[in-house]
């Protein structure tokens, strides 16, 4: 599991990088860059390491494929992927990268090379477990920023980058074991085995998710707490309906189960960017990130529980965001670019809330992959 992968690697990369802030106060500088280089590995290798990583790694050499084999070659490629992602379906979703798979094998079959590369790498971007590879990211951004001061011979910047890159890969160990890292864990638990795991199962893992949200609603945060004990009430809801009924409706909660991702997602790209006063004036960035939870929840309204109101009421919500992301200092031309392709997708939903068709769950994907990409580089 993930957790133990990341519990044993990332204490080490923590010690090397402790080791390396170390040579830098006693001016043993090619030791620290040694000992930074080892860091960077051992941070590459809880990716290399990561449930998804052997889906991940047949989606992409079958990209490779793409650049110079017959697209009816590269279908052979779509067995293996197919198989990978069935065997880590257990303990994560994969429902959307089959659906891009799908459709990859759909183009591949009319020869549509561009199509199927552009399918792949929708099937590849559904599979990043954000808040274990967003503090990932960050910390290697902080480790190369860190080998470039020291190559400068600038010591104190170099230290300075450390403290940064510290701290992300301690988000990175304390984040999976989180009250909603592990709320998420049992939602999903719950919405993936029922009903064949029977109602007592399906209930303790509402319960155990609602304690952990409980907890967060209880806590000092006010990034999280709100949301939290909001999931938390829908979570009791749907606790006593499988009480009393027996049953409850599955998309109810596939519903529960996107918003809590949409939470842990959001609150790891607080904790990798660690947005506080003291830093900067942040209100852009904090815009995006809220921007991205407010999509993620129009897609649960129009695509899950079929509530076209509440789609729109998000999607208004997001782009009051996104506008106010967009207008920021902190926001380059590029960035600003960005933001209005993504305000004219969200036009373009807001125009057809009803509909859950294929397009539109191209466009949420479009844009939550563009947002997400905004968020890395901020």
């Amino acid at each position: 599991m993930e957790e133990s992968i990341i519990d044993r690697t990332a204490i080490v990369a923590l010690r090397q990088i402790s080791q390396a802030r170390l040579d830098i106060h006693l001016r043993n500088l090619a030791s620290a860059r040694r000992d930074l280089a080892e860091a960077n590995r051992l941070i590459e290798t809880i990716r290399e390491n990561l449930s998804t990583a052997s889906s991940k790694n047949l989606i992409q050499i079958a990209r490779r494929h793409l650049e110079y084999e017959p697209a009816r070659q590269v279908m052979h490629d779509m067995p293996p992927i197919y198989s990978s992602l069935e065997m880590i379906s257990v303990y994560l979703p994969t429902d959307k990268a089959k659906l891009h798979v799908d459709r990859a094998n759909g183009y591949l079959e009319r020869n549509d090379k561009q199509g199927a590369e552009r399918e792949l790498a929708l099937a590849d971007n559904s599979m990043i477990i954000i808040e274990i590879e967003l503090p990932l990211l960050k910390s290697q951004q902080y480790i190369k920023k860190a080998q470039g001061y020291l190559a400068a011979r600038n010591a104190g910047k170099a230290e300075e980058a450390l403290q940064s890159a510290e701290q992300r890969v301690m988000t990175l160990y304390t984040g999976v074991h989180s009250p909603l890292f592990q709320a998420n864990r049992n939602i999903w638990m719950a919405a993936r085995n029922y009903p064949a795991a029977g109602k007592a199962d399906t209930g303790h893992n509402l319960e155990q998710a609602r304690v952990y949200l409980d907890q967060i609603a209880a806590g000092r945060s006010p990034t999280d707490k709100e949301e939290a004990g909001k999931l938390s009430k829908e979570i009791a809801g749907l606790e006593k309906k499988l009480a009393d009924e027996g049953k409850v409706a599955e998309s109810d909660l596939k519903a529960a189960w996107a918003k809590s991702t949409a939470l842990t997602e959001r609150s790891s790209a607080y904790l990798s960017a660690d947005l506080s006063e003291s830093e900067t004036s942040l209100r852009g960035d904090n815009n995006l990130i809220e921007a991205k939870l407010h999509v993620a929840y129009a897609e649960t309204y129009q695509l899950i529980t079929a509530e076209p109101g509440k789609a729109m009421k998000e999607l208004d919500t997001a782009q009051s965001y996104l506008q106010k992301a967009a207008v920021s200092h902190l926001a380059g031309t590029a960035d600003r670019k960005k933001m209005r392709r993504i305000g004219n997708v969200l036009l373009a939903l807001k125009s057809y809330p009803e509909k859950s068709d294929a397009e539109v769950r191209e466009r949420y994907d479009t844009v939550k992959d563009e947002m997400s990409e905004l968020i890395k580089n901020m």
